[in-house]
């Protein structure tokens, strides 16, 4: 049955996507639906037509779920953060299992990979520890808030319920003193506009907060004063100054959606956070990439670390600020650590002098190019833990033909990518012995996932 632009069906949710949409057949044709769950009957009207699927939008429910629920948050349906409000924990969790072995299976080819269920987070609600704010000029108007779904348009925010209740309660002075001032908000058709974005980083364990001010060009005396003022009185009103830790301005005048430019100056306290894992403290500076989700990074690292327990000779690209290198290097012989981002990397350093771990090699630089010039010798395992995009092809092939390590531990947040690389690794001769996924982002759909793949 042909589907047009704005008909009317009825179907029936047979799954859920890994973007959380509901999936429906009609005649075999797919039709995703956006907030539909699995088991229920929906009136729909066809938004988006394509040549092998429509995409819809629920007019009402025929029969809902069991496990639906009232999402939290008051921009939940436009916003494009969180996808899995609408259904409870318990149910998400199954539907997290569903989408890592369907990928494991049916793209990686996977048929006897043992699969564990997935580890539930801690925290459901108030885990996460990053916030990026959009400030945008649209439609004659200053927006602040987050990117709605599939587009740069600016959903206003007030507060997130998944941020960490302290990053809440700066975001929403900060907002009001933004808001009541005349500093302008950038505007990505003409690239004109002062502020881009805020980032706002916590520490669960410090409890603290570091703010960077996203400038897409160097503020003129009168605006960087009234940045100054604003970010000065944060740390007067008493329900905020014993949280914020420092302020930063960041400037970025380039025209993609990169967040950071090269120059960052510090405008009043501290430029780096703090995080204790039991004897361990990490340092890592508002730009660097750690984990949102900190009691379960925790947990990741431990498996990670116990997984790597007999190695001598470690390799661990995409290291980031050095949390797992940490683990990894009370546990084997010494690490060889590649990181790219040069915040980051120095932070890496710097974490391993100030714990006292001097078994640990650190080397800054694209991991692709690095293995090809400056690692070399035996390694008994490689530990990788790529961005979304997975592991660059010559990365796979610095592992499988160049060193061959009898073991590859694969840290991923990314199911599809995950199985596509680790396809690669069985053609190198690597076998799934295990794959251990869990919950790092309640309320969304994406999964974390530990894979152990030996020869």
């Amino acid at each position: 049955m042909k589907q047009n632009l704005g008909d009317e069906i009825i179907l029936n949710i047979e799954n859920v996507d890994s973007k959380a949409r509901g999936i429906a057949r009609v005649d075999g044709y797919v039709v995703f639906v956006p907030g539909a769950l699995i088991g229920e009957t929906v009136t729909v009207n066809i938004v988006e037509r394509k040549k092998h699927y429509s995409v819809a939008k629920i007019k009402s429910l025929l029969k809902a779920s069991p496990y639906r629920v009232q999402p939290r948050c008051e921009v939940y349906e436009a916003c494009g953060g969180c996808n899995m409000q609408h259904a409870s924990y318990d149910h998400q969790v199954k539907v997290k299992s569903s989408l890592i072995e369907d990928a494991i299976i049916r793209i990686g080819k996977w048929k006897e990979a043992d699969i564990a269920p997935v580890i539930p987070s801690f925290l459901v609600w108030g885990y996460r520890n990053k916030a990026i704010i959009q400030a945008r000029y649209q439609k004659g108007k200053r927006k602040l808030g987050y990117f709605a779904r599939g587009t740069h348009d600016v959903v206003n925010l007030k507060a997130c319920p998944i941020l960490d209740p302290l990053i809440n309660l700066v975001y929403a002075n900060l907002r009001n003193a933004v808001l009541q001032s005349d500093l302008s908000f950038y505007d990505e058709e003409r690239g004109e506009g002062l502020i881009r974005n805020f980032v706002l980083r916590s520490s669960f364990s410090m409890k603290k907060i570091l703010l960077a001010w996203i400038l897409s060009r160097e503020p003129d005396d009168r605006e960087y004063k009234m940045i100054s003022d604003i970010s000065n009185g944060l740390y007067k009103y008493k329900d905020v100054s014993p949280f914020l830790g420092g302020v930063q301005i960041n400037i970025n005048p380039s025209k993609g959606n990169f967040i950071w430019g090269s120059k960052t100056q510090s405008l009043f306290g501290e430029d780096v956070l703090v995080e204790r894992f039991e004897n361990i403290k990490l340092r890592f500076g508002v730009s660097d990439f750690f984990q949102v989700n900190v009691l379960q990074a925790f947990r990741m690292f431990e498996i990670v670390a116990e997984l790597a327990r007999d190695s001598k000779h470690v390799l661990e690209l995409y290291s980031g600020v050095g949390s797992m290198t940490a683990f990894l290097a009370s546990f084997c012989n010494d690490v060889v650590a590649v990181e790219e981002w040069r915040p980051a990397y120095e932070s890496l350093v710097s974490n391993m002098t100030n714990n006292g771990i001097n078994n640990v090699t650190a080397i800054c630089g694209k991991a692709e190019d690095v293995v090809k010039t400056k690692v070399s010798g035996h390694f008994d395992i490689v530990v990788v833990d790529p961005p979304r995009t997975g592991c660059h092809k010559d990365v796979l092939n610095f592992i499988g033909r160049v060193i061959s390590p009898k073991r590859v531990i694969y840290v991923s947040c990314n199911p599809a990518t995950l199985a596509r690389d680790s396809k690669i690794l069985n053609e190198y001769g690597y076998n799934m012995e295990n794959a251990m996924p869990l919950d790092m982002f309640p309320q969304t759909s994406h999964v974390e996932s530990v894979v152990l793949l030996e020869k």
